[in-house]
């Protein structure tokens, strides 16, 4: 138990932290791209395509059309749509490829990255940055207030991903204040089908 309580406490230690640290204009950018929004697509690879569909479901549970990119279902993106792309580096190839497609075809792109100077940072529309560790190493962030005995309680995108569901889930109380919605709001829209 003494390795689970020390890393749960780091992790929301760090996750509050970086939140405090978000960019107001940044966040405001995406919060209204998504308002703005016909349909909401969401990217992400491994890890952060897990977060990225758990705030698809809370969106799908407010009452956004969402759409997770891969799902054999989901549409065409155009102009009227918005593209929330996640990828902590900003280099994963299907993040930064979707990214740049949603762009050629007139979406709105979001990017939430660690990495302000990637690939991913530089083509989308508003990027949010979640100063956290990814799968790459320490020494490629320049601030030294993030750095920490993070490594082995943590390894590699722990903190940008968990950090990022946290801010995420927060989005989400933010649109649920916006929009007057409750809780019982959102589970007139839980599945039925389990």
């Amino acid at each position: 138990m003494e390795y689970v309580k020390t890393a749960a406490r780091n992790i929301a230690k760090h996750a509050l932290k970086v939140i405090d640290q978000l960019d107001e204009e940044q966040v405001n950018s995406m919060i209204n791209s998504i308002l703005d929004a016909k349909s909401v697509f969401i990217v992400g690879s491994g890890r952060s395509e897990l977060m990225g569909k758990a705030f698809a479901m809370r969106l799908m549970h407010l009452g956004f059309e969402v759409h997770v990119v891969g799902d054999v279902t989901t549409p065409a993106i155009n102009e009227v749509d918005c593209l929330i792309a996640i990828s902590g580096s900003g280099e994963t190839k299907a993040v930064t490829m979707a990214a740049e497609t949603s762009k050629e075809s007139g979406a709105t792109v979001v990017g939430i990255t660690a990495n302000t100077s990637s690939t991913l940072a530089k083509t989308v529309d508003t990027v949010v940055n979640i100063k956290s560790k990814t799968k790459e190493p320490w020494k490629h962030y320049k601030s030294n207030v993030l750095k920490g005995k993070y490594d082995n309680l943590t390894p590699m995108g722990t903190l940008f991903e968990d950090t990022t569901h946290l801010f995420l889930d927060g989005l989400i109380a933010e649109f649920m204040a916006r929009l007057g919605k409750k809780e019982v709001d959102l589970r007139s829209r839980h599945a039925t089908i389990e």
